[in-house]
C-alpha cells in the first residue's frame, strides 16, 4: 500500500510539474499565435501568467494536498534582502555578459520583437510596472517556487532541478528570437535557483526580478527619449 501510495503521490507531482513547463509554453502560444504585439495583448498575456500560477495552486492544494509553496519562506534580518539583491544584481550582469559571448563568434540577434514588446510597453508607467510586477511574481513562483522544490522530490538531487527549472525558463524567452536573450536568461535561472535552494526565500527573488524587469524598462524609456533604441541591437 505504501509502495503504491508512494507511486501515486509521484504520478500527482509529474503532472505538476508538466503544468508548471508546457501550460504557457503550449497553452498560452496557441492561444496568442499571430497575434500582433499590441497594448490589448501584453494585458491579456501577462494576466495569462496570472492565470498559470491560479492553475497551480489548485492543482498543488486539491491533486497534490500541499501548499503551492513546498518550501515555508525562511526569515532573515534586514541585511539579508540589500545583500541578495545586490549579489543577484551582479549575477544579472555575468549572465548579460556570457550571453553577449554569440556576438564574437559573429552571431547576431535581431532585436526587432524585442524592441518592438518595449516600445509597446512602455507607452505608459502603469503597463510598465503592471509588467514587471507580473514578470516578477509569477515567473518566480512557477519555475522558483513551485518547480524546484518538487523536481528535488522526483531526482533526489539538486543539480537536475536547477538545470530543467532554468531551460523552460530560458525556453519560454526563446519566443522574441534571441539567442543572447535565451542564453541570458538560462544563466538567471540558474543562479535564481540556486539562491532559493540555498536560502529558501523567495520573496527576495521576486523583488530581484520585478526590478531587473522595471530597471529594463524604464532605461528604454530612456533610450527612447534619445532615439537611441539601436543601441540594443
Amino acid at each position: 500500500m505504501q509502495v503504491e501510495a508512494a507511486k501515486h503521490y509521484k504520478n500527482i507531482l509529474i503532472g505538476g510539474v508538466l503544468i508548471a513547463l508546457l501550460f504557457y509554453p503550449l497553452i498560452g502560444y496557441l492561444f496568442f499565435w499571430g497575434y500582433k504585439i499590441t497594448i490589448p495583448y501584453l494585458l491579456y498575456s501577462r494576466l495569462f501568467f496570472w492565470f498559470w500560477v491560479a492553475i497551480l495552486y489548485v492543482y498543488a492544494r486539491k491533486a497534490e494536498g500541499t501548499d503551492f509553496l513546498l518550501w515555508k519562506d525562511k526569515a532573515y534580518g534586514f541585511w539579508f534582502y540589500p545583500a541578495s539583491l545586490g549579489a543577484l544584481f551582479l549575477l544579472k550582469i555575468g549572465s548579460g555578459i556570457i550571453g553577449s559571448i554569440p556576438k564574437l563568434f559573429g552571431h547576431h540577434d535581431d532585436p526587432s520583437v524585442t524592441i518592438q514588446m518595449l516600445t509597446v510597453i512602455t507607452q505608459s508607467l502603469p503597463l510598465v510596472l503592471f509588467g514587471a510586477i507580473t514578470a516578477g511574481v509569477t515567473e518566480e513562483l512557477v519555475f522558483r517556487g513551485y518547480l524546484v522544490p518538487r523536481l528535488e522530490l522526483l531526482f533526489k538531487n539538486k543539480y537536475m532541478p536547477v538545470i530543467i527549472s532554468a531551460l523552460f525558463f530560458a525556453l519560454m524567452h526563446y519566443r522574441y528570437g534571441s539567442l543572447a536573450q535565451t542564453i541570458f536568461t538560462f544563466c538567471f535561472g540558474v543562479a535564481f535557483a540556486i539562491h532559493y535552494q540555498w536560502y529558501r526565500n523567495i520573496k527576495v527573488l521576486i523583488l530581484t526580478h520585478a526590478l531587473v524587469d522595471l530597471i529594463s524598462f524604464l532605461s528604454f524609456m530612456v533610450l527612447q527619449h534619445y532615439h537611441l533604441e539601436k543601441l540594443i541591437k
